[in-house]
């Protein structure tokens, strides 16, 4: 069980989401072994949602702090990473989220060759369960101000800016001098008084 923002554990509802992340990875075309297969077969490519480092947020923060005034792209990045710290700590403080269950399924869709280089592509769906410590008429005010038409809107484009995902084994892939670059996009969220696995598990307990 991976926390998101909360410590706590014990959710009043959930919100249950996909992940989408784009992957590509590249490698030498010389390489005639069938990576693509193997990163399927090896889990190599089932990838843990997490959310983005409040830490690391605020260490970049601080390195923009003077090249903030001296570049527009980087006071543009400034602004950007602001905006996620104050929706950290808005999650963090008020709706107590928290990673509760997830799974994970990989498909490749093509590989190319390009400057010498093979170019993988595969599309990686996690579906995610985030408990929250409030109820779901709760959940629903707490996020009233929030960009977005819906509840369900509002929460994409929140939970757009603070989840992202990580290889599970990062070491097998720079030891094979093999590049890997993930694309994440949250794709569709829904509110549930109960997590999705769970109640899947009972579902199928009574066939």
């Amino acid at each position: 069980m991976k926390n998101l923002v909360s410590k706590n554990q014990n959710a009043s509802c959930y919100i249950n989401i996909i992940l989408k992340t784009t992957v590509h990875v590249s490698y030498d075309k010389s390489n005639n072994g069938q990576y693509e297969k193997m990163f399927i077969d090896h889990g190599l490519l089932n990838l843990r949602p997490e959310p983005l480092s409040g830490e690391q947020i605020a260490s970049e923060l601080e390195s923009l702090e003077q090249l903030k005034h001296k570049s527009e792209e980087a006071n543009e990045r400034y602004n950007q990473l602001i905006d996620v710290f104050k929706v950290l700590e808005f999650t963090s403080e008020t709706l107590g989220l928290f990673i509760d269950n997830f799974d994970c399924l990989v498909k490749h869709v093509e590989t190319v060759i390009k400057d010498e280089q093979k170019i993988a592509k595969f599309v990686v769906v996690n579906d995610i369960s985030i408990g929250s410590i409030l109820s779901e008429n709760f959940l629903t005010d707490s996020v009233k101000d929030y960009q977005g038409n819906t509840t369900s809107d509002k929460l994409q484009i929140i939970l757009g800016k603070l989840l992202t995902c990580s290889l599970p084994n990062p070491d097998t892939f720079s030891e094979e001098n093999i590049s890997v670059k993930l694309l994440p996009s949250v794709t569709s969220v829904t509110l549930a008084k109960d997590n999705k696995f769970i109640k899947f598990a009972d579902q199928m307990k009574n066939i």
